[in-house]
């Protein structure tokens, strides 16, 4: 069944005709309101039913909010510039020793800058937080301090690398702020330039304390190889060459000294015929020509005596040979011998005036070549064994040599370990030297500010206007919740009256019959 209703324009209520009502009860009247729901153009009509209570609540809520913002404090906000300026030698020639990312560097700046004594001294220098120091202790001060101090990085538009960083503080007092700024920029200069030395002469005190460590370690290895040579010399590994160079030598010499050996025992074998010989040709003579004390030739004819012709021949020697040769001895005895003989036994036959003993020059000449002979067999001998003895030394020498070669491969190894050491110790050594001398550079490239270094390049100036708070928008934010305050409390007002606001509310279906007009009351009791 179809719900007829009646509108009485404006009234909001529902008239319903006489006949209808007595067929619908109450009870379906809210059910159709209730099944209706919220439509846009009942709360339009909710809201503009109250809207000088609106308009009425936002004026009010947004003068609070003008006053109110009003009387909020002014933050001042000022930053300084500084740029990370990049080494002024080129790294080709000088390499610093204080290297790591900027941003790294820069915490650690901040943790030094931000200590708990130069924040407060800072404090103390600008008179900062006068109000707030009798309900804030010193820790709560410096924990604020440090929230109003900002860092910010500024990256290259090139890359990543960060080109410089901005610092900035907070407060009410726009000529304080910027003071602080400039304060806090000077400071991380400072630290930068402290801190980079310091790191530079550490680095340069590390590397010494090391280069001394590897000196030490250096010269005992030095003295171990040089002990280890003053052992094994003779037997060490470059001495390899030299060995068999010696060792060939000897082996030459053993042979040529064994060639004129077996050279010297011929000839002595040869000597010895002779000698044989002569000596047997010496002793027929004698048998032959001696008669008594006289020696006479073939003819029979007397010549001189054995004495004589001893001198004369004595003579010959000396002229050729000195006093001390064998055989100007030998010969001196027999020309005695032969001088006692003659005055002892004088021959048969003979004068009282006449030479007691003549030679023979056949005589002369085979005693001479027999004395001679025999000198000869006696410098063989002489040279045999001498040859011998040198012959002995060679092979000891060669035994020697070769017992070093033999010593080689063991010594080698030796030295091969000693070496590695000393090799290890030096290039260390080495090392360390160069990386002092280049830490020695870089430091004085630091003292003398050559280095990367932070520079103020845009001091903090005094700020013009605050940085917060935003007044303009936290007006509008707050009218702007004042006039959203008074829609809504025009809305509730008109929701608690649970009224018909119009046809749109209706379900669909409804046949709507008429509209009748608003009527006041006071009129209609009027008429």
């Amino acid at each position: 069944m179809a719900l007829v209703l009646l509108f009485v324009e404006g009234k909001q209520q529902i008239v319903g005709l006489a006949s209808m009502l007595n067929s619908y009860s109450s009870d379906d009247l809210e059910l159709a309101q209730e099944t209706t729901g919220l439509k846009a153009l009942s709360i339009v009509r909710m809201v503009w039913s109250h809207k000088w209570l609106a308009v009425g609540f936002w004026l009010i809520a947004s003068a609070i909010s003008i006053v109110g913002v009003q009387l909020l404090p002014s933050v001042y906000v000022a930053e300084a510039v500084v740029l990370v300026d990049s080494q002024k030698i080129p790294e080709n020639f000088v390499s610093s020793t204080v290297r790591g990312d900027i941003a790294g560097r820069l915490a650690l700046i901040s943790q030094n800058v931000m200590t708990s004594s130069r924040l407060w001294d800072i404090i103390n220098t600008f008179n900062l937080y006068a109000g707030a120091r009798k309900r804030l202790t010193q820790e709560e001060l410096l924990r604020k301090m440090r929230e109003d101090i900002s860092v910010n990085f500024e990256k290259s538009w090139t890359g990543d690398r960060m080109q410089a960083f901005r610092l900035g503080y907070q407060g009410p007092n726009a000529a304080t702020v910027a003071e602080v700024a400039n304060r806090l920029a000077s400071l991380y200069v400072a630290e930068n330039v402290r801190t980079r030395e310091d790191q530079a002469q550490g680095t340069v005190d590390f590397l010494r304390q090391q280069l001394q460590e590897a000196k030490k370690s250096l010269d005992e290895q030095e003295q171990k190889v040089a002990e280890f040579k003053r052992e094994h010399n003779g037997t060490l590994p470059e001495q390899q060459s030299s060995l068999l160079a010696t060792l060939n030598t000897l082996s030459m010499e053993l042979q040529g000294v064994q060639t004129s050996i077996d050279r010297a025992q011929e000839n002595q074998l040869s000597l010895r015929a002779a000698l044989s010989a002569a000596e047997s040709s010496e002793a027929s003579l004698i048998a032959v020509l001696k008669r008594g004390s006289q020696i006479i030739t073939e003819s029979g004819t007397v010549l001189k005596s054995k004495s004589e012709v001893l001198t004369e021949r004595l003579a010959a020697l000396k002229a050729k040979y000195t006093p001390d040769h064998p055989d100007v001895q030998a010969l001196e005895r027999e020309i005695e011998e032969a001088k006692s003989t003659e005055s002892v036994a004088p021959p048969t036959g003979s004068s009282p005036g006449q030479t007691p003993s003549l030679v023979s020059p056949e005589l002369n000449q085979a005693r001479e070549h027999v004395a001679i002979l025999r000198a000869q067999t006696e410098v063989a001998k002489h040279q045999i064994e001498s040859l011998g003895r040198q012959r002995q030394e060679l092979a000891a020498e060669i035994a020697a040599c070769q017992a070093r070669i033999g010593k080689l491969p063991l010594t080698e190894q030796e030295m091969i370990a000693l070496k590695r050491n000393y090799d290890e110790s030096a290039n260390n050594y080495n090392s360390l030297l160069q990386k002092k001398l280049a830490a020695g550079v870089a430091t004085e490239m630091e003292h003398l500010q050559k280095a990367e270094r932070f520079t103020v390049i845009d001091p903090a100036q005094i700020p013009e206007r605050p940085k917060k708070p935003n007044r303009p928008l936290l007006a509008a934010i707050g009218s702007l919740a004042g006039l959203l305050g008074g829609l809504l409390l025009g809305f509730a007002i008109e929701y608690r009256k649970k009224a018909f606001l119009g046809e749109w509310e209706l379900p669909s279906g409804t046949v709507v019959l008429g509209r009748v007009p608003l009527v006041q009351i006071s009129a209609a009791k009027e008429i």
